[in-house]
């Protein structure tokens, strides 16, 4: 189950495994694993599950009633893929500037950075035209912020996105208002476009 997660919503490909009896966790009847390859070559154990069976039920006297109320010891397992998984992601898709989020997974898809100025009539058409993009956007299940903060200066702003790895980054001002253009850069390739 989480390789699959990893693969199709992490951008993480991963290789299946079967611990052998000496690599299993020990008390476990089976043990299954992923394995991820890092940035830098080596590979990453990114998540472990534990079929436990009833080994630890009966060590600890665990036990349950079944349909015909007799008491039975439960079966377990244990799934080892919380921090480990989160650390494969940013090691997998990190750079020197901070997160890369894949899409799918990235809590904020797109982010929108107005480039307002003095004209008060420029800067909401600015906002009215992201707005109308958010709206757009949304409909389509992709999840949008608009970060009006105007205490920041744009720059800060583009920063602190990037450092959070939103997959997609948005900019406007007065002249792209003008033109009937957005600057859009991507996160994974750094790369910017006008359209």
């Amino acid at each position: 189950v989480y390789a699959e997660f990893a693969e199709k919503y992490m951008a993480l490909p991963v290789i299946r495994g079967i611990k052998s009896a000496n690599e299993r966790f020990a008390g476990a009847e089976e043990t299954f694993c992923i394995e991820a390859m890092m940035q830098d070559g080596k590979a990453l154990q990114a998540g472990t599950s534990h079929f436990l069976a009833q080994n630890f039920a009966k060590a600890f006297d665990v036990k349950f009633a079944n349909r015909e109320g007799q008491l039975e010891y439960v079966w377990a397992t244990s799934w080892g893929v919380s921090t480990r998984l989160m650390g494969a992601l940013i090691m997998a898709h990190g750079d020197d500037n901070g997160l890369v989020l894949p899409p799918k997974l990235a809590p904020i898809q797109v982010v929108m950075v107005p480039i307002t100025g003095k004209d008060e009539a420029v800067n909401n058409g600015i906002l009215d035209k992201m707005h109308a993009f958010k709206k757009e956007l949304e409909a389509k299940g992709i999840t949008v912020r608009i970060d009006n903060r105007d205490t920041l200066r744009p720059g800060f702003k583009f920063a602190e996105w990037e450092l959070k790895g939103v997959p997609v980054r948005l900019a406007m001002g007065g002249r792209d208002l003008e033109n009937g253009t957005v600057e859009l850069a991507r996160r994974d390739t750094c790369e910017k476009s006008s359209h």
